[in-house]
């Protein structure tokens, strides 16, 4: 596999992406600074391993990406869950050679942040498993076919009258859409022009009857 840049570069880069990320408190916190990130065009520069920017100091890098001064960091013997988040989002992508943009699609640094308990004390591969198998997913059929239907999730939302932020949810299979409310389905089918049955996961259905043949049998 082709790395995204020499890997003579990964541990600056890891490492002070840690200490900008380490000024961050909390999931909002990480993901405000994750989409500055990416808006701001560091990110890019990451990607291919300038060393301008993987070596800047952190105070400077997080100036350059937010627009505002630095705020005091942490400190201690122990890193920090938002260090540990910036660590392994930087090795991640220098592995899989995707963009931050991508990564960010599927798996939202928050949702990184809450994996520090057990992976933390886990190898940097076993990370890499984990955050490939949320990344690296199949779109959803709700997905798929809101593309086919050449419409944005915020479309979506407003002529079916579902939030954006369920959308975004069912999407990224953080909610279920197979347990979602009855009009819900029914409005967004309508508007994509599919059946509700369309909408679901086969997956997610299979289990369920697994799960309903184990009770029954129990």
């Amino acid at each position: 596999m082709i790395r995204a840049y020499n890997e003579i570069y990964v541990d600056d880069a890891m490492h002070t992406l840690a200490e900008v990320f380490n000024y961050a408190k909390g999931g909002r916190q990480v993901d405000m600074l994750a989409e500055d990130f990416v808006m701001s065009g560091v990110a890019s520069q990451f990607e291919r391993g300038n060393p301008h920017y993987i070596n800047m100091p952190s105070h400077a890098l997080y100036f350059e990406i937010t627009q505002k001064p630095s705020t005091s960091r942490r400190c201690g013997f122990e890193k920090s869950p938002e260090y540990w988040c910036g660590f392994v989002l930087a090795y991640y992508q220098w592995y899989t050679g995707l963009k931050f943009e991508q990564i960010f699609k599927r798996l939202h640094a928050s949702d990184i942040l809450k994996m520090y308990h057990p992976l933390h004390e886990a190898s940097l591969r076993k990370f890499v498993d984990v955050a490939n198998n949320i990344v690296l997913q199949e779109d959803t059929n709700l997905a798929r076919i809101r593309k086919t239907a050449n419409l944005s999730q915020k479309k979506l939302a407003e002529y079916s009258n579902v939030s954006l932020r369920s959308i975004q949810l069912y999407e990224q299979r953080r909610l279920d859409i197979n347990t979602a409310a009855a009009y819900k389905l029914l409005h967004i089918s309508k508007v994509l022009g599919c059946y509700i049955e369309d909408l679901l996961e086969p997956e997610n259905i299979e289990n369920k009857k697994e799960k309903r043949h184990e009770c029954t049998n129990k």
